[in-house]
């Protein structure tokens, strides 16, 4: 994002800062006021279904911005996309027993690793190509808009959760892998 800013609107690290200022702000009040009151009002699969969806509208919206002043108004409406990973955290902690909470947010966290090294070395080298004079069609966002058509298809495979009972109590794993584990 910040490759993209910099190459198509001259972005310094001033700009970044403020827009790093603005989305931090947004994202701290909206887990201390907004997310304690949506959870319990709408659940937290429908918390992941918008947070996914704000996600992508704001992707595709940074894909096409046609000013400086678009990732500033965008920064003020990303709030709801910072619920993503809490309710992932909550929703796949609530399917495990006790001793396999560890397990779970193990998993959770090799998987956002993974991510975190894999997506720069896909989409810097798209981001340029499409920031040059090489680009195959002018269309500079172009590697934003398919970074917006994955969070499309995560937020669709989010409208097939279904509610299923949290495991309460000391319930036992029946795996037998976790109990050489803990």
């Amino acid at each position: 994002m910040q490759y993209y800013l910099k190459a198509r609107f001259q972005f310094n690290k001033n700009q970044f800062a403020d827009l790093m200022m603005i989305s931090g702000i947004g994202a701290t009040l909206t887990q201390l006021f907004l997310m304690p009151i949506l959870v319990p009002a709408v659940g937290e699969e429908k918390l992941l279904t918008t947070g996914l969806f704000v996600s992508c509208i704001n992707i595709f919206v940074y894909s096409i911005a046609w000013s400086s002043w678009v990732p500033y108004a965008l920064a003020g409406f990303s709030v709801l996309g910072v619920l993503v990973r809490p309710t992932i955290t909550s929703i796949a902690s609530k399917q495990v027993g006790p001793n396999e909470q560890g397990m779970v947010q193990g998993c959770l966290s090799g998987i956002t690793s993974v991510a975190n090294i894999i997506s720069p070395l896909i989409f810097s080298p798209l981001t340029a190509l499409f920031l040059s004079e090489d680009a195959p069609f002018n269309f500079p966002g172009f590697s934003l808009m398919c970074l917006g058509l994955i969070l499309m298809t995560a937020f669709f495979l989010s409208l097939m959760i279904r509610v299923a009972p949290p495991i309460v109590g000391d319930k036992v794993s029946s795996n037998r892998y976790t109990d050489t584990l803990v």
